[in-house]
């Protein structure tokens, strides 16, 4: 048994090494097998897609965006084909030399070769990249017949934004352009190359609804990355149109009217439907130019202009409306009870409160109401903001419009502001004094309205009703239901609205000499409030 121990030995140390090799091979058998279970059965979708992608080019194709027109059907904003060329890096043997090929056709930029580059790092290779656009039919045809020898370029019909009357309704259309940060949402539509939104006025506010649905089109390519064959398509969706109140040759005129003047805005409203007629901002700018392949220089110029012609003075320019406001005034005397037609307040050229004097323009002597809204007697409007108090006198002003946030379809729009004790000690932190009552009673202090706040104050008073203004005629919604009765006797408006024809109509009236005569329109008078004021910073 000596004599054969040493075999055992040898035997059993043979078996159990034979058992941990076997063992170990069993568990990378083992183990071989759960990842192929695994590529195969729970990634194979995974994987299926990442072939897919080498075998299959899905391009996104932009939809036509919705159209912009006038009450009369005058399209102010429409799209035009745009003829475009792309880059698809994944299929590109070498960027830079595609990117020269191209550039022997077409100008690509060093910005633009910059962008392209960014991009590439950005997002997946697998997706196109706009190179440039606005070709010509010679130069497409050129990159068509390049586009085989170099892999991965890729030309595509698309369209750019055209607009017409451009100047004079830019600051209520707006304007198109490249989505920045913070702009790009979930829409597949935002993933098409050189896809551009809304970025001001309507094309902004009905974004959504212009913009449409993007198709798209499926290729099979090769390894190389060339098209073999089309698999497959699904056409876009245009966008929907809208259809503005504007009327596009009262614009024209309106613009034709402010030229010249370094600065101003002009708004008209149908005053029983709201709808917004014209709306003119001085100075304005061809869209054309920013919207489409947009010059560096032409934006900044823009941009850093004093004038600053890229806002929209009629419904974002905060002004003290001055005298315009006396009839706001009227009203809120009238309604608390503060003051009659026939009392008369005497003007001695000036209002003194406590040491104080504010002046009036001009010695009225006693005056009346009417008179008072005829002649803008500042004096007659001191006493009776004294009599009232800001809270009383906010409370028709915001009955008027003032102060308020439209519930309309322009983008950008901001609201004045119609102060009373709450929104000092809200906003400033410190108590109303009774003096600054006193300023506020001619539309000066810390009065700001719009110049649409005051078109909607005159269209309020002129038909008795809370007009809201309107932009948008047709856009899928139902009709528009009746304005409410304004809360403010109507004996009080008629007296309001004599005094506002006065201004123009009668002898004393501080708007006499802008009169016009309607010969079409015989029996119609001309009603109004002057009003000047001082405007401090950039207006």
């Amino acid at each position: 048994m000596k004599a054969r121990d040493p075999a055992l030995r040898l035997r059993r140390r043979f078996s159990r090494r034979a058992l941990l090799v076997g063992a170990g091979q069993t568990g990378l058998f083992g183990l071989l097998a759960w990842r192929l279970r695994q590529l195969q059965i729970m990634e194979s979708s995974e994987y299926r897609l990442l072939s897919d992608e080498n075998r299959v080019n899905r391009q996104l194709t932009a939809p036509v965006r919705g159209a912009v027109y006038d009450r009369f059907g005058v399209a102010i904003a429409e799209d035009k084909e745009n003829l475009r060329v792309m880059v698809i890096p994944a299929y590109c043997k070498n960027l830079a030399a595609t990117l020269a090929a191209i550039s022997s056709i077409v100008t690509v930029s060093a910005s633009d070769r910059d962008r392209i580059k960014r991009t590439t790092r950005r997002q997946s290779r697998y997706l196109p990249i706009l190179v440039t656009e606005g070709l010509s039919w010679q130069q497409f045809g050129l990159l068509n017949v390049l586009a085989p020898q170099f892999p991965g370029v890729r030309t595509d019909r698309a369209s750019y934004r055209r607009y017409s009357n451009a100047r004079s309704a830019v600051h209520v259309v707006g304007y198109v352009g490249m989505a920045g940060k913070g702009e790009v949402d979930e829409d597949p539509v935002m993933r098409v190359p050189g896809f551009r939104i809304g970025k001001t006025g309507i094309e902004k506010g009905f974004d959504r609804q212009l913009r449409g649905r993007a198709g798209s089109i499926s290729y099979e390519v090769d390894a190389h990355g060339r098209i073999v064959r089309e698999l497959g398509s699904v056409p876009s969706e245009p966008g929907k149109d809208v259809v503005l109140t504007l009327d596009h040759e009262l614009q024209a005129f309106a613009l034709d009217r402010l030229a010249g003047q370094r600065r101003g805005s002009l708004v008209a409203l149908d005053c029983i439907t709201g709808e917004v007629l014209v709306m003119v901002s001085m100075p304005s700018f061809d869209p054309n130019e920013i919207a489409f392949k947009a010059d560096a220089q032409k934006w900044k110029a823009l941009a850093t202009s004093p004038d600053e012609p890229l806002n929209n003075r009629a419904a974002a320019g905060l002004y003290p409306p001055g005298s315009t406001f006396k009839v706001v005034n009227a009203l809120a005397g009238l309604t608390a009870g503060v003051i009659t037609p026939d009392e008369r307040i005497t003007c001695r050229g000036g209002y003194f409160f406590g040491n104080h004097l504010f002046h009036c323009w001009k010695t009225h002597g006693p005056i009346s109401l009417h008179d008072a809204i005829k002649a803008s007697c500042d004096v007659y409007f001191y006493e009776t903001a004294h009599r009232l108090g800001i809270d009383r006198l906010a409370v028709t002003g915001r009955a008027l419009g003032l102060g308020h946030a439209y519930e309309s379809e322009l983008a950008g729009q901001k609201r004045g502001v119609m102060p009373d004790t709450a929104w000092k000690r809200a906003t400033l932190g410190v108590p109303w004094y009774a003096g600054e009552t006193i300023s506020c009673g001619i539309g000066q202090g810390y009065v700001l309205a719009t110049p649409l706040e005051l078109a909607v104050v005159s269209a309020r008073i002129a038909s008795g009703k809370v007009i809201e203004p309107r932009f948008v005629r047709s856009h899928g919604s139902g009709p528009q239901p009746a304005p409410a009765p304004l809360p403010i006797d109507p004996v009080h408006l008629q007296l309001v609205r004599d005094g506002m024809s006065a201004v123009v109509n009668e002898k004393g009236g501080t708007a006499t000499r802008s009169v016009l005569s309607i010969p079409s329109m015989p029996g119609v008078l001309m009603a109004g409030k002057t009003g000047t004021a001082q405007a401090f910073g950039h207006g």
